[in-house]
């Protein structure tokens, strides 16, 4: 399909439906793990998980970082007819992927106590956070080379592919975590073990896409310029990889704030509560992902008219999908507590009140996604880097300490609908100052 003169509903529709299941599977990862743990392990698991989603956040950010930065300079060179400076994006993209897997493996193995506790877990719950922690360590070079392959992999032209290799390996880990967890009794452990096969899994699917010789057009080449290269593929993800790394900072941030005025029970609900926003966030990311190809490629060669049809798109679309999720959440509280752990009476006493004001975020947060993969889209990095910093640290640390400092602890939970408002006005200003050049 020509991103540059194919129709641009058909594009966005194939784009979209890969990228969207893509995110959803991709998510049940850590939700079936949270699922099978919570069941498992009743609201002392929860807790203990919520303390290890720290560590996914920087394996995806830094995937990010480079998958992200690296594809949208190469579409932009294809798209301005320029395929050998495109390939050198992907090789020096390649290289760095692989020499950040290898630091972030062995700073994971090395140090991994000393960074549960970090993300908040105390004597209790540390054996059960480092049980499931410990595999999530040992594949993490999975986990960022998998992100940074898929970028370049639904940019060449494949998002089916991207499709197929989460939907094996999430299927591979949701069957793992049965009869791990379950059958072989390996609780905390098991499920940890499956997600890391899984994300194997995915990996070598995605790699299976180089043998497409018809369809694949990336080549390692001799790079020219390797560090000017690198220095631009890093400003161009900054973004997106400032956008989760802070989720994992945040929710770090949030299990310390929760343990110090609170107790684990609340932190067992907010660990449920973060898995569910996750959730539907990853579709946002799937709506923001599913028109970076397009927008890039068509920004590269000066089709504005096309990229302000998918930019107004994907608009329509998160809003009727914030509204959506945050009815469900507002109707359907003990569902979504019920179907993540073995709920206590303590748990259903704060749990769906918690859920109901923290989802409300919803309405607003598709907004500030697009937002920012639009921006770092079409090379408008700095605006790109000042939204996700605006979003994902500024105003959610701000706000976290200040709200429940002035009002008391339940007004933490207004952190992220806050957040996600204010940011979703600052979008709307950025891009359409954005309009004059695309």
């Amino acid at each position: 399909m020509d991103l540059l003169t194919g129709s641009l509903k058909s594009i966005y529709r194939k784009y979209l439906l890969s990228a969207i299941g893509s995110a959803i599977i991709s998510t049940i990862y850590i939700s079936v793990d949270l699922i099978a743990v919570g069941h498992y392990a009743g609201p002392t698991g929860s807790a203990a998980f919520s303390c290890v989603n720290p560590l996914y956040s920087a394996m995806i950010a830094l995937g990010l970082l480079l998958g992200i930065g690296g594809s949208v300079w190469m579409s932009n060179c294809r798209g301005a007819g320029r395929e050998r400076e495109a390939n050198g994006y992907f090789t020096v993209t390649a290289i760095a992927a692989v020499i950040a897997a290898a630091v972030i493996c062995a700073v994971y193995l090395i140090w991994l106590d000393p960074l549960l506790r970090l993300f908040g877990a105390d004597d209790v719950l540390l054996p059960y956070a480092r049980s499931y922690a410990r595999w999530i360590a040992i594949a993490s070079p999975s986990f960022l080379l998998g992100v940074a392959l898929g970028s370049f992999v639904r940019n060449d032209g494949a998002p089916g592919l991207c499709a197929a290799s989460t939907l094996i390996g999430g299927g591979l880990n949701m069957i793992g975590d049965y009869v791990l967890v379950f059958v072989c009794d390996m609780g905390m452990a098991g499920a940890g073990l499956a997600t890391a096969l899984g994300q194997m899994t995915m990996l070598v699917v995605l790699l299976t896409h180089f043998l497409r010789r018809d369809r694949c057009k990336m080549r390692f080449v001799r790079p020219e310029g390797a560090w000017k290269k690198l220095r631009g593929i890093v400003s161009a993800g900054f973004s997106p990889f400032v956008v989760d790394l802070t989720n994992g900072v945040t929710i770090a941030l949030f299990n310390n704030q929760i343990m110090r005025l609170a107790s684990s029970v609340e932190l067992a609900v907010f660990g449920t509560v973060s898995n569910v926003i996750i959730l539907f966030q990853s579709l946002f990311y799937g709506v923001g992902q599913c028109i970076q190809p397009t927008v890039s490629v068509c920004h590269g060669a000066g089709k504005t008219d096309r990229v302000r049809f998918m930019r107004r798109a994907a608009l329509y679309t998160v809003v009727a999908m914030g509204a959506a999720f945050c009815l469900a959440c507002e109707i359907f509280p003990e569902f979504f507590l019920r179907l993540y752990m073995d709920v206590t009476d303590e748990v259903l006493a704060v749990g769906p009140r918690i859920l109901r004001v923290y989802a409300t975020c919803l309405l607003f947060m598709g907004v500030g996604v697009v937002g920012i993969y639009y921006l770092q889209s079409i090379l408008r990095s700095k605006q790109s880097v000042v939204l996700s910093l605006l979003r994902g640290f500024v105003l959610c640390v701000t706000l976290m300490l200040a709200l429940p400092a002035a009002f008391g602890f339940d007004a933490i939970w207004l952190t992220m609908p806050l957040t996600e408002l204010i940011t979703a006005a600052v979008a709307v200003v950025l891009m359409k100052r954005s309009a004059g050049t695309a």
